[in-house]
């Protein structure tokens, strides 16, 4: 398939998806997706090959920070409680801090932070590469795939039992891949990370970040998913917030992870804003859409 062709059968594959998400919508109801990449269109999954290449950035809005406590920063820690940030061996080129507003974001304050299994500059450019997709360097996950981490050490304050972010999960494997083996995902993990990777799925213990149905946030899921995202990817979660109980004064580990699964070929990303610390009579745990009407979940 040529990338002109690839790229076609990408932005039609995007508005079927969209035009399901409305029905869906009016209908309230949900219904299954295709499964592509593993048996509904093998032609696609077998023309997946590793782009390798940087797309012509024009002049960037998002920054690549020098230190990873810039990225904690952007995305809302306040100073006097972070004690420690780092991104735990992975490659810079894979964070990147927004300035200016893009895809929703961001939700408080004038920047955001960016994680993201390709360059993360290239989430503000047009949507018109048919398969976005850059390997990095530095840190992978156990099959040898691209993982971006952001893990930080902070102090909860007095008084405070309930910590809440607010993300946005987004990638190029959307819709063609959904219910294959390129199943990228996002997790939010308290007390350190243990991500398990068995077949096309992955587990997470410490995750916080899992959707109204208890599984994680990946491309299989399809969590409200629409090709409305104002960015480069072609799919994207709507904003969610997420929360976990935490124990007044504190000290606790938050490690933000994206990762490829599959491949590193195609990429996807996570923003992220508005850390903060409330006190509630009862903090819940998982990712809520706080800013919109409940959307239905799209499953395979």
């Amino acid at each position: 398939m040529n990338p002109q062709t690839r790229s076609q059968t990408k932005r039609l594959g995007g508005f079927l998806l969209f035009t399901l998400v409305c029905g869906l919508v009016v209908l309230g109801g949900s219904i299954s997706t295709v499964r592509a990449g593993d048996g509904a269109s093998p032609s696609l999954a077998a023309t997946r090959t590793p782009a390798n290449r940087l797309p012509a950035l024009k002049p960037s809005t998002i920054i690549t920070p020098t230190a990873a406590q810039e990225l904690a920063f952007a995305l809302g820690v306040d100073a006097t409680d972070l004690i420690s940030a780092t991104l735990n061996g992975s490659d810079p080129d894979g964070v990147g801090i927004g300035t200016t507003p893009l895809g929703g974001f961001p939700t408080q304050g004038s920047t955001f932070a960016i994680l993201s299994t390709g360059q993360a500059a290239s989430a503000e450019l047009p949507n018109d590469e048919g398969d976005l997709g850059v390997m990095l360097q530095g840190l992978n996950n156990s099959q040898g795939n691209d993982l971006v981490q952001l893990a930080l050490r902070v102090h909860v304050p007095e008084n405070k039992n309930c910590l809440h972010v607010d993300f946005k999960f987004l990638s190029e494997e959307f819709p063609e891949f959904v219910g294959s083996s390129y199943n990228d995902t996002f997790t939010a993990e308290l007390g350190g990370t243990n991500i398990i990777i068995s077949g096309n799925s992955v587990s997470a213990p410490l995750n916080f970040a899992f959707d109204t149905q208890h599984e994680i946030i990946s491309v299989n899921t399809v969590f409200g998913v629409t090709d409305n995202t104002g960015t480069t990817y072609d799919g994207a979660t709507p904003l969610l917030r997420t929360q976990t109980p935490v124990t007044p004064t504190a000290t606790v580990d938050v490690v933000f992870s994206v990762q490829d699964l599959g491949d590193s070929f195609w990429d996807s990303a996570v923003f992220l804003d508005r850390f903060f610390w409330t006190n509630e009579a009862s903090c819940g745990t998982g990712a809520q859409w706080p800013y919109q009407v409940h959307l239905p979940v799209i499953r395979r």
